[in-house]
């Protein structure tokens, strides 16, 4: 394979990570990431560019400039603007749905109907289109025992778990004024059977017909230890997912739900081509069974810092696999049956992260190479020499190991006081609490 120029679109510790692995290619001359970060600058062969994720002309322009051999898109405002389909129409390779597809993310709405279209499990259902509707749908409802989603993209916080009655009307309110949750929800709300479980992160990498699975992952959303606290975009996660978790008969009905969705958008003439994320809940109320929570038409964050590496250090090609996605052909691909490396990453974020967040603090730390430790950038901006918090969630310290107790410890040796420090900075001390056993 001819060396090519790669861009990924984007600016988050997920963009980090997938231009992390681009760079490690032979394949791949130079990685531009747009418009990046302070960590996507220190790669070997990167280049941050100063592009939106939506600025669908202006992407398009500088792949025909610098003759860009293949486009990776990062964030779901991009495919919801239609970034994919720009770039195919002007015969760039692509790894990302176009934007009829990538309603599986933007439009909850639209997910529910096509779920139950497809006989795909997911919990019972209610869409409102205005306020006096949904407070007649959950009048008779206990809080305890529904979902509220916003239509909509919301930063992957659009999503609450009301407590009191008072709450409900209240979240209700500020979805449908549109000035909340980025503007999801101004049009409508999904209700949803609150069910119980052990959440799964399932991606499946796909050129519209075929698909691989990735190696399952559990992410931590709440803020605090003992997942207390508001619901954040990912406080960390981490990768393989043993049996103990996912049976081989919960992986399997994961399998057939991805293989009912995927063929699902090829009859409906969108067929999805880039990585599916699929947000699980193995129900207690269904038997243990796989339930879809929602769809990502985007690789997760923080799920990415550990799926990707968990793949690259077991010796498979992950830059190949997305630029055979990119291209639209996958067949051939196969994940590795075996892996034999554990990852676990831990997010730090800044006081008063997720409703206040701070910034301005100075990281220190960061020039220190750490033992089978992994440090994915994010919400980091470098001032002259110093690297500066410029975010809520501001980076990834993502542990190796044979061993998910392997990889806990490299990852907790990396933060800290005498490690990756700043001030007031907050992260969670229990990632992976379901499988350690230290």
């Amino acid at each position: 394979m001819a060396e090519l120029d790669v861009l990924v679109v984007g600016s988050g510790g997920r963009e980090h990570e997938l231009a992390r692995q681009m760079d490690s290619s032979p394949n791949v001359h130079k990685v531009y990431i747009g418009p990046g970060n302070a960590g996507t600058a220190l790669l070997s062969k990167g280049e941050n560019v100063t592009l939106q994720p939506t600025d669908i002309e202006g992407i398009v322009a500088f792949v025909r400039d610098k003759k860009v051999g293949a486009v990776i898109i990062g964030p779901d405002a991009a495919m919801e603007a239609g970034l994919a389909n720009a770039l195919r129409k002007a015969g760039v390779p692509v790894f990302g749905p176009n934007r009829e597809a990538a309603k599986l993310e933007s439009s909850k709405a639209f997910a529910a109907e096509f779920m139950t279209q497809h006989s795909i499990p997911q919990p019972q259902s209610w869409t409102a289109h205005s306020e006096q509707e949904a407070l007649d749908i959950i009048k008779n409802k206990s809080p305890d025992t529904y979902v509220l989603k916003a239509d909509g993209l919301a930063a992957g916080k659009g999503v609450v778990l009301p407590q009191t009655a008072v709450e409900a009307k209240a979240t209700l309110a500020d979805m449908f004024s549109g000035t909340a949750y980025d503007g999801a929800g101004k049009n409508g709300v999904v209700i949803q059977e609150r069910l119980h479980g052990p959440e799964v992160s399932a991606f499946a990498v796909s050129d519209g017909t075929n698909f691989v699975m990735l190696p399952f992952s559990q992410d931590h959303k709440r803020l605090k230890d003992g997942d207390q606290g508001p619901n954040t975009g990912g406080m960390g996660a981490y990768s393989p997912l043993p049996e103990n978790i996912v049976s081989a008969a919960q992986a399997q009905k994961i399998h057939d739900i991805t293989k009912q969705t995927i063929d699902g958008m090829k009859a409906a003439g969108t067929p999805y081509q880039g990585v599916l994320y699929l947000g699980l809940m193995l129900a207690i109320e269904r038997g243990g069974d796989p339930v879809v929570i929602e769809y990502n038409a985007r690789f997760g964050d923080p799920e990415t810092q550990v799926v990707l590496p968990v793949l690259s250090e077991s010796g498979f090609d992950v830059p190949g696999m997305l630029l055979q996605a990119a291209k639209g052909d996958i067949a051939g691909i196969a994940i590795p049956s075996k892996l034999n490396v554990s990852a676990l990453t831990v997010c730090v974020a800044v006081a008063g992260y997720p409703e206040h967040p701070r910034k301005g603090d100075a990281i220190e730390g960061l020039g220190t190479a750490y033992h089978n430790v992994i440090v994915q950038l994010a919400g980091v901006k470098k001032n002259n020499e110093t690297f500066v918090a410029n975010g809520g969630r501001v980076l990834y310290v993502t542990g190796l190991g044979k061993t998910p107790d392997e990889a806990a410890k490299a990852a907790y040796a990396a933060v800290g006081p005498h490690a990756i420090h700043f001030k007031d900075m907050h992260y969670r001390t229990d990632i992976g609490h379901q499988i350690r056993t230290t």
